[in-house]
C-alpha cells in the first residue's frame, strides 16, 4: 500500500510540475552536461560516445549532470526535477538514469527511472556510489569516477553488476583500455580537425570548441566521438535511487 501511495504522490508532483515548470532546472541537450568544466573536451566526448552506443544498443538513457552548487536545494528534489523536466528514458519503458554531481557541495545522486527500479535498486545504486565513484572523487579523479560509475550503472541495468566481484573489476579494466584507445584517436582527430578548420577559415583564432560545460560558445559535437543532439524520450522517475557524498 505504501508503494502505491508513493507512486500516487509522484504522479501528482508530475502533473503539477508540468504545469508549473521550474525555470531554474537546466534543459539537458547532451548525455553529459558539465557546467563546472571539470572534464576536458576529450573526456566529455568519450563519455558521450559510451552513453550513445549504450543507448543505441539497449534504448536505456543515461544522463550525467555536473553543477557547481545546489544553492541550498535538496539534491534528491533537484535530481528528481531535472529527471522529470528532461523526461529521461523512453516513454512507456521509463528506462532512464540520471547521475547528478554537485561539485562544491560534495554530493551526488543516482536517480532511477521507474522501469529500472527492479534491477538498479536503491541498494545497488548506493553501492555504485560508495564503491565505484566516491573513492575516485575523494582523490580528485572525477573522470575516473564517472567512468567506473557509468560502467557499473550500465551493467546494473543489465542485471550484471555485483559489488566487489572479480568479473566486475575485469569489465571495468576492459572499459579503461577501450577509453584509452579512443582518447588517442580523439586526440589525433582533434589535431586534424583543428588544422583543417584553420585552413578553411584562415586564422588560428577562428577555431574554438565549447559545449561540454557551456564555458564559451556552444557547439554540439557531430564528429563521431561526441553524441550529437540529444533529448529525453518521455520517461519519468518513481523517486528511486541513492544519494552519496565525498
Amino acid at each position: 500500500m505504501a508503494k502505491y501511495f508513493r507512486y500516487a504522490i509522484v504522479a501528482l508532483v508530475l502533473v503539477s510540475s508540468t504545469i508549473f515548470a521550474d525555470e531554474t532546472i537546466p534543459q539537458i541537450h547532451q548525455r553529459v552536461t558539465d557546467y563546472t568544466n571539470t572534464l576536458t573536451y576529450q573526456e566529455w566526448r568519450m563519455l558521450e560516445k559510451i552513453l550513445k552506443e549504450f543507448e543505441d544498443s539497449t534504448s536505456t538513457q543515461i544522463a550525467v549532470l555536473m553543477v557547481n552548487s545546489l544553492e541550498n536545494e535538496n539534491i534528491e528534489e533537484y535530481a528528481y526535477k531535472v529527471f522529470h523536466q528532461n523526461q529521461i528514458g523512453q516513454e512507456g519503458k521509463n528506462n532512464g538514469v540520471l547521475l547528478v554531481i554537485a561539485k562544491d557541495n560534495h554530493q551526488m545522486r543516482i536517480e532511477v527511472g521507474y522501469g529500472l527500479e527492479g534491477v538498479l535498486t536503491d541498494a545497488v545504486a548506493s553501492r555504485i556510489i560508495r564503491n565505484e565513484i566516491v573513492p575516485n572523487f575523494k582523490e580528485g579523479n572525477y573522470f575516473a569516477g564517472l567512468v567506473t560509475g557509468i560502467d557499473a550503472i550500465m551493467r546494473a541495468t543489465a542485471g550484471e553488476y555485483k559489488a566487489d566481484n572479480v568479473a566486475s573489476q575485469q569489465s571495468a579494466g576492459i572499459l579503461w583500455i577501450i577509453i584509452f584507445v579512443l582518447l588517442i584517436l580523439a586526440a589525433l582527430y582533434s589535431r586534424y580537425a583543428m588544422a583543417r578548420q584553420k585552413h578553411v577559415i584562415g586564422g588560428a583564432n577562428s577555431y574554438y570548441y565549447s559545449g561540454w560545460g557551456y564555458g564559451g560558445g556552444h557547439r554540439t559535437s557531430g564528429d563521431g566521438f561526441g553524441g550529437g543532439s540529444w533529448s529525453g524520450g518521455g520517461g519519468f522517475s518513481g523517486g528511486g535511487g541513492a544519494t552519496g557524498s565525498w
